[in-house]
């Protein structure tokens, strides 16, 4: 009995540890969470840089892309019906190394009613050396970098927005 016991008691724990990190595809920057994202690096539309607290107070998913990745681009839809679903309480943004004309060109043609944060290439290559896209981070409240994700498709809302609860 005390086997049986022992081997569901391992079998849950596996499961809860699995459920954890059940969005993270990205091991490479596994580091990098819980800790500050330096929002501060990027610059708004008005060519100045962020405030390091400018995510403070909401969470925030940022989306790491560009105008002619096919998966990015794939992904959008999901990411504009993921933000409608949950409505104004959670901050959503773009990073992308185009330029600001390239973006807007492209929202030209694409719903894709994100915050955007244009010419990000170099912060890119120094902060986070991003070698695949799409990227995902969710940031808590105090501005860290909670979950790192891959590709966001309706079949995650339901982790995602647990997560949004949980920071």
């Amino acid at each position: 009995m005390k086997k049986a016991a022992t081997l569901f008691l391992l079998i849950i724990s596996l499961y809860s540890i699995a459920q954890n990190k059940s969005l993270r595809t990205f091991p490479d920057l596994e580091n990098k969470l819980d800790t500050h994202f330096p929002i501060e690096k990027f610059k708004d539309q008005n060519g100045k840089n962020y405030s390091a607290d400018y995510l403070k107070g909401k969470i925030t998913l940022l989306n790491f892309w560009f105008t002619t990745c096919e998966p990015c681009l794939k992904e959008i839809p999901d990411l504009v019906k993921l933000k409608k679903s949950v409505g104004n309480k959670i901050n959503f943004m773009g990073i992308t190394p185009d330029t600001e004309e390239k973006v807007t060109q492209f929202l030209l043609k694409h719903d894709f009613d994100f915050q955007q944060v244009t010419n990000a290439g170099q912060q890119l290559k120094e902060l986070f050396v991003v070698q695949r896209y799409p990227m995902t981070f969710i940031v808590d409240k105090n501005g860290n970098i909670r979950e790192i994700m891959g590709i966001i498709s309706e079949e995650k809302f339901d982790s995602i927005k647990k997560r949004f609860d949980e920071y």
